[in-house]
C-alpha cells in the first residue's frame, strides 16, 4: 500500500512538473503582438516574410535588415523579444528571410550591398501598400552588415523617419582585420604572431580585391575555408565602406554599440558617425558588458545556454534587457 502511495505521489509530482514546464513554454513564447507569415512580392522575387502587428492601432513600422549569413525572417525567433517591445509602443515590425533561405527566392550570396539596399526599398514599397500597417513613420532597424545597407537607403528616401543601427561596421577590410586580431588575442597569440597572420590575411584580401578567380585564390593560398559562392560574395563587397553614404543621410540615426564587441570596432564606428553627422542628427549609445549579438551577458560564452534560453525563456533571458529597453525608448520618442 505504501509503495502504491509513493508511486502515486511521484506521478503527481511528474505531472505537476510537466504542466509547469508547458506553462513556462507557452508564456515565454506568447508575445503581445499579432504574428503573421506573409509573402512579400517584389519586382525581382518573392520573399518569405513575417509581420508582428501591435494589438492596438499602429503608430508606424520598423523594417528589419539582417546582418551577415543565411538569416530567416525572425532569426530563429531571436528578433521576437525586440518586435514585442516595438509592438508595445504601437509599431509594427516587418522582416523576411534572405533570398535562398526558408522559401525566399534567389540567393543572398549573389548580392552586393547595393542589391541588398534595393531589396529593402522594394520591401518598403510593399509595406506602404498594406492596409494593416501604418507606414506614416518608417524606421529602419539593422545590425552589423546592415550598416553598409541602411545608409544607402536613408540618403535616397524622404519617407524614413529614423534608423537604428546595431553594432554597424564602417569598412569591410578594417572590420575583417579587427575581427581576426581579436580572435587571435583570445587564442593567446603573441603580438608578433598576430602581425604575421594579419599580413597573411592582407595578402589573401588583396587577391580577392584585385579579382583573382577562386581557383587562383586557392592555388595561391591553399585556403579552402571559403566556398566559391562565399568567395564571389566577398569579391562583390570587399570594398564596402559606409563613410560616403553616411555623409548623405538626411534623417536621424541612432547607433547602438556593444561594450565588448569582438566583431566590430565600436570605437571606429562611434568616431565616424560623430565626426560626420551633426549632434542634432545622431545619437551613439554603448550597451555595457554585451558582445556583438547583444545577447544577455550571462549567455555569451555558452551555446548550450543560448539554445535553452531560446526555447524556454526567450522573452526574459535571451537578449540584453538594457538593449531592449533602449530600443523601446527610441521608438517611443517618435
Amino acid at each position: 500500500m505504501c509503495t502504491v502511495r509513493k508511486r502515486y505521489k511521484l506521478l503527481i509530482g511528474i505531472t505537476f512538473f510537466v504542466l509547469l514546464l508547458l506553462g513556462i513554454l507557452l508564456l515565454e513564447n506568447d508575445y503581445m503582438m499579432q504574428e503573421r507569415e506573409v509573402t512579400i512580392q517584389t519586382e525581382n522575387e518573392d520573399l518569405n516574410g513575417f509581420m508582428a502587428l501591435p494589438k492596438e492601432k499602429g503608430e508606424g513600422v520598423v523594417i528589419f535588415v539582417h546582418g551577415d549569413g543565411p538569416q530567416n525572417a525572425t532569426q530563429d525567433g531571436g528578433y521576437k523579444p525586440l518586435m514585442e517591445r516595438f509592438a508595445k509602443e504601437g509599431f509594427a515590425s516587418v522582416s523576411w528571410a534572405k533570398p535562398g533561405v526558408d522559401g525566399s527566392q534567389g540567393n543572398w550570396l549573389d548580392q552586393s550591398m547595393d542589391d541588398r539596399a534595393k531589396e529593402v526599398e522594394n520591401v518598403i514599397n510593399w509595406v506602404k501598400k498594406q492596409e494593416t500597417i501604418n507606414s506614416e513613420k518608417i524606421i529602419l532597424w539593422g545590425t552589423s552588415q546592415a550598416g553598409w545597407v541602411i545608409p544607402k537607403i536613408q540618403q535616397n528616401r524622404q519617407d524614413i523617419a529614423a534608423s537604428i543601427l546595431v553594432a554597424p561596421a564602417i569598412n569591410w577590410l578594417r572590420q575583417g582585420e579587427y575581427y581576426t586580431a581579436e580572435k587571435l588575442k583570445r587564442e593567446g597569440k603573441s603580438p608578433e604572431e598576430i602581425l604575421i597572420l594579419l599580413n597573411k590575411d592582407r595578402k589573401e584580401s588583396e587577391l580577392i580585391r584585385t579579382g583573382a578567380s577562386y581557383q587562383e585564390y586557392v592555388k595561391e593560398t591553399g585556403d579552402r575555408s571559403l566556398s566559391e559562392e562565399r568567395y564571389i560574395f566577398a569579391q562583390k563587397n570587399i570594398l564596402a565602406d559606409a563613410t560616403s553614404d553616411i555623409k548623405k543621410i538626411n534623417s536621424p540615426v541612432h547607433v547602438i554599440l556593444a561594450g565588448e564587441d569582438r566583431n566590430v570596432d565600436s570605437n571606429e564606428t562611434a568616431k565616424t558617425y560623430k565626426k560626420i553627422l551633426p549632434k542634432s542628427q545622431v545619437t551613439v549609445k554603448t550597451i555595457p558588458n554585451v558582445e556583438h549579438s547583444m545577447l544577455n551577458p550571462s549567455l555569451d560564452n555558452s551555446q548550450t545556454l543560448i539554445y535553452l534560453s531560446a526555447i524556454f525563456a526567450p522573452k526574459h533571458t535571451l537578449v540584453s534587457d538594457a538593449y531592449l529597453d533602449y530600443c523601446q525608448k527610441l521608438v517611443r520618442q517618435l
